[in-house]
């Protein structure tokens, strides 16, 4: 991971700009990359993984973008009381983001301090700006005369946008991003230059918001099935040494196996028996690379995690993960 910072004479103040670029081959590195969110990543496809980040911020904005070679299922905080605004600039295969299905190029937005529920394709890549509450709703107000709230409500997660305004978004957003990046990396920046990439990433969300909100075709998001999905994940971390089974989850929720197989198969596109195994082995992975002096072995945190038979748990994590539990320990080690 590369993190650059430069401090900009901006007449009576010093501009402060953070620039992240990361190329990163573990899922839970790749959910720790992103600077001021909170992410709790499972890989869903199985195999290596490889993603990139790339983040510049300041004063209260962040321009960034994320790209991830295996769908996986996210659960994210932004910024407290920021914006989300962005594009899926690569979708290949099935996507959801707020239980609402995505299209490449399509506007994606999460109002303040929602709690981000997006399940990526099988290769993905997003890039979105982070604006914070009084930042936007103040320009708003002052540039485009515009009360920011019921705009925002009018707003689906997402939303189909005229190509015009979808290609000037994308422009500004992706484009603007690597090109800060590298010249932050460079050192070479001025002052002038992120201000007025400020005005363009507010006018270029604010058009785009403004268009969104005028759009005909409602769509309703799937809000039940996500909430089964959300509430197995917490089961399944509750109950980790004796693992909940399927007949107790229906019991629980108060709904039939049909059901719950039919909800997961809208939101993530696996069974909840796989779901429920990946899960256990993401935190059993992160033992393996964060905790590995604690350890007195792996088969001790295996079991910890509700897997008794080691030979099929080293087979479910090799085929997840691309590599042996022991080779993520020795790496760790390193």
């Amino acid at each position: 991971m590369n993190q650059e910072k430069i401090w900009l004479d901006n007449g009576s103040d010093k501009l402060e700009i953070k620039a992240v670029r990361s190329k990163l081959t573990d899922v839970l590195e790749q959910a720790a990359a992103l600077p001021m969110w909170s992410q709790d990543y499972t890989q869903l496809d199985k195999g290596g993984f490889s993603g990139t980040v790339t983040s510049v911020a300041s004063q209260g904005v962040q321009i960034f973008s994320e790209a991830m070679n295996r769908s996986v299922d996210e659960l994210a905080s932004a910024p407290p009381d920021s914006y989300v605004i962005g594009l899926p600039t690569i979708v290949e295969g099935d996507a959801l983001w707020c239980g609402s299905k995505l299209t490449k190029n399509s506007l994606i937005s999460l109002d303040k301090n929602d709690e981000l529920l997006f399940k990526t394709s099988h290769s993905s890549e997003i890039t979105a700006a982070v604006i914070s509450e009084q930042r936007l709703e103040e320009y708003a107000e002052r540039v485009e005369k515009v009360d920011l709230r019921p705009l925002i409500s009018k707003v689906n997660p997402v939303e189909k946008l005229p190509p015009d305004i979808q290609s000037r978004l994308l422009a500004i957003l992706y484009i603007g991003t690597e090109h800060l990046a590298k010249n932050i990396e460079d050192g070479v920046s001025h002052p002038n230059s992120w201000r007025h990439f400020e005005d363009s990433v507010f006018s270029s969300c604010m058009q785009a918001l403004t268009a969104a909100s005028n759009n005909n075709d409602r769509h309703h998001e799937n809000r039940v099935h996500r909430y089964i999905v959300k509430s197995v994940r917490e089961m399944t971390l509750t109950q980790h040494c004796d693992p909940i089974t399927i007949g107790e989850i229906c019991t629980t929720l108060n709904i039939s196996r049909r059901t719950l197989n039919h909800a997961f198969q809208q939101v993530l596109g696996i069974t909840p028996v796989a779901y429920m195994r990946n899960i256990r082995l993401h935190k059993i992975r992160a033992e393996l690379q964060y905790k590995s002096k604690q350890l007195n072995s792996i088969a001790c945190v295996a079991s910890h995690w509700g897997f008794w038979h080691m030979s099929l748990f080293a087979r479910y994590y090799r085929e997840l993960f691309g590599e042996t539990p022991s080779e993520t320990l020795a790496r760790s080690h390193h």
